[in-house]
């Protein structure tokens, strides 16, 4: 982790939208560097219980012996993900090869011991598939660990290539009932807010826009991709910088380097 040296963030009044627990691990970093920081999730986890859903997942995990390709999306996904492998995999087999978008979903998977092929820090969906051994995929299975309804991007692309490609849909992302609630009683106006996703930052804007706080369009907006960050300008931020990537350590010197 980045070194404890406050500089820029002392005192200054920071917003986080990230879901629990990751949003207060986030928090707990930037109050360590002296920073005011307070989270409002503005996305809800929550694992899928419809039986239809769990019955496609439970197959897929079943069928996990024959992938040679597992892609994570996030540290959710590796959360439930794993968690469902190794119900039924005691013994993870040997021939997939494990790729995950993010520093963080790359620590994630590698703090469960299943080792990561990861390609430097800027690992988002487009750098995976610029890897080289992504570009021809004839008949090679591929499994995608994500959220009901994640990005196509990935999938289309590798199944345009000749892979065979399934998704294990093991979540769903909701914006939390008492989001708009609860930044309407938030007081302060924050020198930053942080989002760490596309949906999170739609589901900020949809609150923003319920409860007419327009002037929280005025703070810096710390963004984890180029795509996020055009997104956030097209619905009405004004001041926005990119980060590597949705980890800690890309985050916090990209919001280091807004301050300074």
């Amino acid at each position: 982790m980045d070194d404890l040296n406050p500089g820029p963030l002392l005192g200054k009044r920071i917003l986080s939208t990230r879901p629990a627990p990751q949003g207060e691990n986030w928090c707990a970093l930037l109050r360590s560097l002296g920073a005011r920081a307070d989270n409002i999730p503005m996305l809800g986890i929550e694992p899928l219980e419809d039986k239809a859903a769990v019955q496609t997942l439970k197959n897929s995990i079943l069928d996990f012996d024959q992938v040679d390709i597992a892609i994570f999306v996030s540290q959710n996904a590796v959360r439930y993900g794993v968690d469902w492998l190794e119900d039924y995999w005691p013994q993870l087999p040997q021939g997939p090869r494990f790729l995950a978008i993010g520093a963080a979903t790359a620590s994630a998977l590698e703090q469960r011991g299943i080792p990561c092929e990861q390609s430097g820090n800027t690992m988002n969906s487009e750098a995976l598939l610029r890897l080289p051994w992504l570009q021809q995929l004839d008949g090679q299975r591929v499994i995608i660990f994500r959220g009901a309804g994640g990005r196509p991007l990935i999938g289309d692309t590798l199944s345009n290539r000749g892979a065979r490609v399934t998704y294990c849909e093991l979540y769903r992302r909701t914006l939390p009932q008492e989001a708009a609630a609860t930044l309407k009683e938030y007081q302060f106006q924050p020198d930053i807010i942080s989002v760490h996703s596309g949906e999170t930052l739609g589901n900020l804007v949809n609150c923003i826009q319920q409860i007419n706080r327009n002037t929280l369009f005025a703070a810096t907006l710390i963004c984890p991709s180029v795509r996020v960050t055009a997104l956030a300008k097209e619905l009405g931020f004004t001041r926005c910088r990119t980060a590597l990537n949705a980890g800690d350590n890309a985050m916090l010197e990209t919001l280091r380097q807004a301050l300074g």
